[in-house]
């Protein structure tokens, strides 16, 4: 990387470096679809932040991603290369390689301060995203379980771990306070409107009949949080800013719920808006609509085509500043390409490959599908046995493209750890083996079965977990019945069932699935997983000895820090001290940011009073997780312990800002204000413990608390 770099700075000692002071902001959506977007004709939906751009800029109204999932999108948005061309085919099998040159690698080689926050696990800096970033803000809500296994923030449960966008703003507008002042290229991204579809209030209420819609209402109110920062800091003007997603979402459209398994453009059209910076060229159109269709990995290009910085060989995008100027397109014809194997790659079904040209769109797969957008945009009315000429042209021209731009011997599957194997099976993200993909043949197949007949079972999957996440278990089992009708022997679906009926009550019958599954032989689910799940339902039933057992048994398969954990808290259950500070010590040594174990570990230093120690774990724990309310709670109660209780106003505050039903740090807030003499203060937290537990012990003991103040 280091010759690439002085190239790069080679390349550009001879004038052709970008223009003094201009700033790059790239800002994705994940999963929003185009037509959600109110300038894009949704008037069901208010996005300002997005529209105000739009009016400030110019917005494509064609424009697809190569692919509807959320790491290889947007490794072709960073890249400008098409996903066969950089390798990465999915999310978690696959790493963008070092020897990828990314947009923010160009710019920090071109004197640019380059940071990003990312808001999904996908994007975690493991994956190579990260490439070119001097900072990279990945924390996320962590999956961390309670004493029965369920995850304290059960969004993580069932679906990816994420945080949401005015946590991804609070891990950057500090760096951009710092920087500013100098050339900079930002990467916000936004995964809210990703399910489940959780928006916050008021959005929650304002979008109740569709809170999909909520969800991008909300990301956009964040997108104008960051985008008034700019303004405030005054340089918005001086500044590129592109804003797009990287897939879009069926939403029940040719029977595909999310995404991921078909190239629709239900999941492949996605919004682009460029807002130019002030001054950067009078001929480009501000305002404008732009209809010819464009891809994502034509970002690139157009960033550093705009800045006056030279545009890498070996990409497949290509500069858009003809089409911002206004101009009619010079260039070659415009072939939009798109794909996807994860039908292959995670469930062994065929896989999908489209070519965009014109009018027309060709898919290639099992079933061949040839569809006039024009007459058709919903992509209805398959014309494939009318127009056979087209369709066997595109086939022709879509297997010269993919000859054209393969490189030969690219690799980027990764060996998937275990615990990322069973984190993305547990998804059903994956089923098949978590094992090494391998090459792949960069060549049109119509082999497997067609991924078009089986996406309703992935959809009814995915809207079972989305009942379960909603806590409607009895709508949720009922689907997962259905599911099993289908397929009777499925471990992913009596998996869930057993999940169902633990959620239900009905432990006996969930027992009686995991000794089904403990004889599974695929892979899926691990036996240790069995085990510990049979074994927190034998907790719930009070079989502590038989639940120790279970779990003991599957730590003895694969020691994990989260297993350790959850034995130290059935001993400490149990009165078993020594053996639950063993198993606490145990989990540290296998993760040392495993933070609910370093918690427990730096409360029993401050009952020992061993303070100086309870303090060195306490403050590890909010520092390797800034979003676990808990390590914020118990720090401010040690705090409290050393009577430095206006310190420990923050650390409550952050919990009860993190969590706003935590009532025990609500509490806190009212007797650390009352101690303090502040009235008003301990009287508003008081309010707030009542609206979201008003007939709890804890708001009644709060009551009687400032009762009896002076």
């Amino acid at each position: 990387m280091l010759f690439l770099s002085v190239l790069w700075l080679y390349l550009c000692s001879a004038g052709c470096g970008p223009a003094p002071g201009w700033n790059v902001v790239i800002v994705s959506f994940d999963t929003t679809r185009a037509d959600r977007i109110a300038c894009y004709g949704n008037e069901q939906i208010r996005t300002p932040a997005v529209d105000g751009l739009a009016a400030d800029g110019v917005l494509f109204e064609n424009a697809y991603s190569p692919i509807p999932i959320t790491l290889p999108s947007h490794s072709s948005l960073m890249t400008g290369k098409v996903p066969f061309a950089h390798g990465v085919r999915d999310n978690g099998l696959f790493h963008l390689g070092e020897e990828q040159i990314t947009l923010a690698e160009i710019l920090r080689d071109l004197g640019y301060r380059t940071a990003a926050a990312v808001g999904a696990y996908p994007l975690l800096a493991s994956t190579g995203i990260a490439q070119g970033f001097e900072f990279f803000d990945d924390h996320l809500t962590t999956a961390y379980e309670d004493f029965y296994g369920d995850r304290i923030f059960p969004k993580e449960r069932l679906f990816f771990d994420e945080r949401r966008a005015s946590r991804v703003n609070e891990a950057i507008l500090p760096w951009l306070e710092e920087y500013h002042r100098e050339p900079f290229f930002l990467w916000v991204h936004y995964f809210d409107p990703h399910l489940p579809h959780e928006p916050p209030a008021p959005f929650d209420q304002l979008y109740a009949h569709e809170l999909y819609d909520g969800e991008i209402a909300y990301a956009d109110e964040s997108l104008g949080t960051l985008l008034n920062h700019l303004k405030r800091l005054g340089v918005y003007d001086r500044t590129l800013i592109v804003f797009t997603s990287d897939h879009g979402e069926g939403r029940g459209e040719h029977d595909e719920s999310t995404h991921s398994m078909l190239v629709y453009n239900t999941t492949l059209h996605v919004p682009l808006v460029m807002k130019l910076p002030a001054g950067s060229d009078p001929a480009r159109n501000v305002g404008s609509r732009i209809g010819p269709g464009v891809s994502i990995v034509d970002v690139l290009p157009t960033v550093l085509d705009v800045l006056g910085a030279p545009i890498p060989d070996g990409i497949q995008g290509r500069s858009l500043d003809p089409l911002l100027r206004g101009e009619a397109d010079r260039g070659r014809q415009q072939e939009i390409y798109a794909e996807t194997l994860s039908p292959r790659i995670t469930r062994n079904w065929g896989e999908q490959r489209a070519l965009l040209l014109n009018e027309f769109k060709y898919i290639h797969g099992p079933r061949r599908e040839l569809y006039d957008l024009t007459e058709d945009p919903r992509e209805i009315d398959n014309l494939v046995d009318l127009k056979p000429d087209v369709a066997d042209g595109m086939e022709q021209r879509l297997a010269e493209y993919l000859l054209e731009h393969s490189v030969a011997g690219l690799d980027a599957s990764v060996d998937v750890d275990q615990e990322t194997a069973r984190r993305l099976q547990a998804l059903g993200y994956l089923q098949v083996s978590g094992d090494r993909f391998g090459p792949i043949d960069e060549m049109l197949s119509r082999e497997g079965a067609a991924p078009q007949d089986h996406v309703r079972n992935v959809a009814d999957y995915s809207q079972a977990k989305a009942l379960l996440f909603q806590g409607r278990f009895g709508e949720g089992k009922e689907l997962v019945l259905g599911l099993l009708e289908r397929d009777p022997e499925n471990p992913h679906y009596l998996e869930m069932l057993a999940n169902v009926e633990t959620r239900l009550g009905h432990h006996e019958a969930a027992l009686e699935i995991y000794e089904k599954l403990e004889l599974v032989t695929t892979g899926y689910p691990p036996l240790e997983q069995v085990l510990e799940a049979a074994g927190r339902v034998l907790l719930a039933r009070g079989e502590i000895d038989e639940a120790l057992g279970k779990l003991r048994r599957a730590q003895s398969i694969e020691t994990t820090a989260d297993g350790q954990y959850r034995l130290a808290k059935v001993y400490e259950r149990l009165g078993r001290s020594d053996d639950e500070l063993l198993h606490l010590h145990r989990a540290l040594e296998i993760d040392q940011g495993f933070v609910p174990a370093r918690i427990d570990v730096g409360i029993r230093h401050a009952v020992a009073g061993e303070l100086d120690l309870a303090e060195s774990h306490l403050k590890r724990a909010v520092s390797d997780d800034p979003y676990y309310e808990r390590g914020f709670f118990n720090y401010g109660a040690f705090l409290i312990q050393i009577d430095q209780p206006r310190r420990a106003l923050r650390y409550f505050q952050r919990a009860v800002d993190l969590r706003s039903t935590y009532v025990e740090a609500l509490y806190a807030l009212v007797e650390t204000h009352a101690r303090l003499a502040e009235p008003e203060a301990a009287e508003a937290a008081l309010r707030s413990l009542e609206d979201v537990a008003p007939e709890s012990r804890v708001a009644r003991a709060a009551r009687q608390l400032l009762d009896a103040s002076p």
